[in-house]
């Protein structure tokens, strides 16, 4: 993946890549370490009956390369292509990662905060009436 893509990619590793894709309903089952070329022996024996592509994220991969490695399913009349109109990528993540963490750190700051004001708060009330 780092060779077709670039460093620090997959951000998942493959458990979590695989439980996330069959966490979606439409999904029955996910073939591991699946080959680049979809063949027809693949097709026949996994009995695969529909082979989708999202177009979104095809940057990497020439027209010839697509070509090649759809060509059984095209073939076969499996194949379907979803398009994919939202911007989600490796920049957009990174970026909800980050406020995710800004908002998680303020939200900590706050209860720590209001933690050290409560204690403050009953164990001075605490001393001065002690006395």
């Amino acid at each position: 993946m780092n060779q077709e893509r670039g460093s620090n990619l997959p951000l998942m590793n493959l458990h979590e890549r695989v439980l996330s894709v069959l966490g979606c309903r439409y999904v029955d089952d996910v073939l591991i370490d699946a080959p680049a070329v979809i063949s027809h022996d693949m097709i026949k024996s996994l009995h695969i009956n529909e082979v989708v592509h999202g177009s979104n994220g095809d940057e990497h991969v020439t027209s010839r390369e697509k070509a090649i490695r759809y060509q059984y399913a095209k073939e076969a009349g499996i194949y379907v292509e979803i398009p994919i109109d939202n911007e989600f990528n490796f920049a957009n993540i990174i970026e909800r990662i980050q406020a995710n963490q800004a908002a998680f750190t303020a939200k900590i700051i706050k209860k720590k905060k209001a933690e050290e004001d409560f204690y403050s708060k009953k164990y001075k009330n605490n001393k001065s009436s002690s006395q």
